[in-house]
């Protein structure tokens, strides 16, 4: 009987934690799997994901093509342990003074500081929730805060995915807009200002009464704050991301506070 090839979550878990990684015998070979995901790493870090190709990081490497194949199998393997890899092992301990509220801020903190340290980790296809040692490390984290405020482990799960893809899809959006910015050579605060006075050409009260309004108040025209995110543009689509987080916190506490009503 043939034997079953592993589904691809099966295969992932393999893959990143090494579970069928035998020892060799004989000398220490001088490349291994970790220096070339490091080398992946470093280069998507300095010209963005696009740069990244099995033959690029061979030739940053110093060695052919071939023989990065003998540590890592493709391409889609290369990404799944460059994200592994920069997502770090050390998510914030648990707090002594048992604030699950700001045991949560500090966790999306250090996750959007990942992110911004390593923005080419938003753009990263995700294959399923975490699998890999320091994935399920920050998923640990991350559940273990939002028990602590009585969510059941399914309740908690859920508002840890609602906060992740927050966070991700924001950052996501800094990155992109921070780059079109560029590209045209102005700020984003600039191309806010310039997308409402595109805006006031086409937007009437009957029309489009919300917008209208938001235009007359000078939400886009707002100067951005003094100091900007740590690690983010000024102006950036993050500068509001503590807001959209606090208001899903606000939610979680009337939620269990209503259900233990």
């Amino acid at each position: 009987m043939a034997q079953q090839e592993p589904n691809r979550m099966a295969r992932e878990i393999d893959l990143l934690w090494g579970l069928r990684t035998s020892p060799r015998r004989g000398p220490k070979p001088k490349l291994s799997r970790d220096a070339v995901v490091d080398a992946a790493v470093a280069l998507a870090d300095a010209e963005g994901l696009e740069a990244v190709s099995m033959q690029r990081v061979a030739k940053e490497l110093g060695y052919t093509t071939m023989s990065l194949y003998r540590h890592v199998d493709s391409k889609e393997d290369m990404l799944t342990l460059m994200a592994e890899a920069a997502t770090g092992s050390a998510p914030p301990a648990p707090r002594e003074d048992g604030d699950w509220r700001a045991g949560i801020e500090d966790w999306a903190a250090a996750i959007t500081r990942r992110y911004r340290d390593h923005p080419w980790m938003v753009f990263v296809q995700l294959s399923g929730p975490p699998s890999g040692p320091n994935g399920l490390r920050w998923m640990e984290a991350g559940l273990r805060e939002l028990v602590g405020a009585g969510l059941r482990t399914g309740d908690a799960l859920e508002m840890l995915l609602l906060i992740t893809a927050t966070l991700r899809e924001t950052i996501r959006m800094e990155v992109e807009m921070g780059r079109a910015a560029a590209e045209a050579g102005t700020t984003m605060p600039e191309s806010e200002r310039d997308y409402a006075r595109a805006l006031r050409m086409v937007v009437t009260p009957d029309r489009f009464p919300t917008i209208a309004r938001m235009l007359d108040e000078g939400v886009l025209d707002q100067e951005p704050a003094s100091a900007p995110p740590e690690g983010g543009p000024a102006g950036g689509p993050a500068e509001g991301l503590d807001f959209g987080l606090q208001r899903i916190l606000d939610g979680i506490e009337a939620y269990v506070r209503a259900r233990g009503a």
